[in-house]
């Protein structure tokens, strides 16, 4: 029944928000290339600078099945964008990256901090090219601070962020959250702040600079946990399975076939669940008639519940659960998340096709419907330096110049 469910179709007639801006990206990687994805997927013209014979990391890695030229982690946040090649360790790259710098509205690049001010492409220089920038710096840690200069990779801020220490068993702690999850938190928040810059821009007129750091957007993303500790002196601690709220209903339990996750917090859903797993009169009992009964027997309840739960498959009680509105869902892989009808539906993922391989790819969207519409790409990812000749062109290179910095090994 999966298949009958085909991957949404980029909507290729929905306005887009940010048509008209464009976008100067200097990214490599994860976190500035999903910033520019989003805004891409929001309508804006990005064209990214790659190194000349080698681009975005990210090219390399696992080809795309039948497009050898792409890697499956560049074409996740690179399509819809143009490329071009340019050196920036020669004077002339960086003078052309410059002149480009003239012609967009926004520069974002994610540089260790100070890199940028190094080469002489930095805030400074580009406000220089244009008054009213907005330039956007996605780093580790931040432009300002101790830890600034510090390289960074997702699973170094993590620890970083304490968030590894969380995550497991008390036993079992630290451990890395699966995906790079920091990355594309701060590309989000790189976006976030990109839209609102525009807006100020309009606003006022003048340059705008946004400074996102990781550790910033993977905190603040952890608000709860922050604001027990700030404001209650309460450290939580890694509770494996069981959710944070520390419901005994609460958590990730055994069935006859696959693990289910179900929440039952307040009352009313406790008295559902209950009905629906067959054991109306368990809250009879004395030691789980009340919140706190059920907290001092937690692991006498939490049986209990097992008990009924190995009676039927996870997908049985996921759907009589929801049903009587007690939060519930088997626990899938990521692969069947993305093969279950209500993603697919909900155009999370999205067939693109590469006209030059002849093949097609599988692109992930904004993750948010705009007027009712998921937001896609509308173009493949590009081939290195695809775009060069007609962005230098723009700019008033002649040909014969063009062929020249071919040659040096500028572009």
């Amino acid at each position: 029944m999966v298949a009958a469910v085909p991957l949404a179709a980029p909507d290729l007639q929905q306005p887009r928000p940010l048509t008209g801006v464009r976008i100067l990206d200097l990214t490599t990687v994860l976190a500035g290339p999903y910033c520019t994805y989003q805004l891409a997927l929001l309508g804006a013209e990005v064209t990214k600078l790659e190194r000349p014979g080698a681009g975005d990391w990210a090219r390399s890695g696992s080809p795309v099945t039948g497009i050898p030229e792409f890697s499956a982690q560049f074409v996740a946040q690179n399509a819809a964008k143009r490329s071009i090649t340019l050196n920036l360790q020669s004077g002339h790259g960086r003078a052309l990256a410059l002149r480009l710098m003239a012609q967009v509205d926004v520069v974002v690049e994610n540089f260790s901090a100070g890199v940028a001010d190094r080469l002489g492409i930095g805030f400074e220089a580009a406000r220089a090219q244009r008054r009213d920038i907005v330039y956007c710096a996605i780093s580790g840690y931040g432009q300002t601070g101790p830890m600034a200069r510090r390289p960074a990779y997702d699973h170094v801020v993590q620890a970083a962020s304490g968030v590894t220490m969380l995550t497991g068993t008390a036993e079992s702690v630290p451990n890395r959250i699966g995906p790079p999850i920091f990355d594309y938190l701060a590309g989000m928040y790189g976006a976030f702040a990109v839209v609102a810059a525009l807006r100020e821009r309009d606003r006022t007129g003048n340059a705008q600079m946004v400074d996102v750091g990781m550790l910033d957007a993977g905190l603040v993303a952890m608000a709860s946990t922050m604001s027990t500790i700030a404001n209650s002196g309460i450290e939580p601690t890694a509770k494996g399975n069981t959710a944070a709220s520390g419901a005994p209903a609460s958590g990730i339990f055994a069935t006859a076939d696959g693990l289910l996750s179900m929440t039952a917090n307040q009352d009313a859903q406790l008295f559902r669940m209950c009905k629906v797993l067959g054991l109306g009169d368990v809250l009879q009992d004395a030691r789980f008639c009340s919140a706190e009964a059920r907290s001092t027997h937690a692991s006498a309840f939490r049986e209990v519940l097992t008990v009924a739960l190995r009676a039927d498959s996870a997908q049985a009680w996921e759907e009589r659960l929801s049903a009587a509105h007690v939060p519930a869902t088997k626990v899938r892989t990521v692969k069947e998340a993305m093969a279950d009808p209500h993603v697919r539906q909900r155009g999370v993922m999205q067939t693109l096709h590469d006209p030059q391989s002849g093949h097609d790819m599988q692109v992930p969207t904004i993750g948010f419907l705009w007027n009712q519409h998921s937001l896609g790409p509308d173009t493949p990812p590009p081939r290195l330096g695809e775009h060069t000749d007609a962005t230098l062109a723009a700019l008033g290179v002649e040909a014969g110049e063009i062929a020249a910095l071919r040659r040096d090994g500028v572009i």
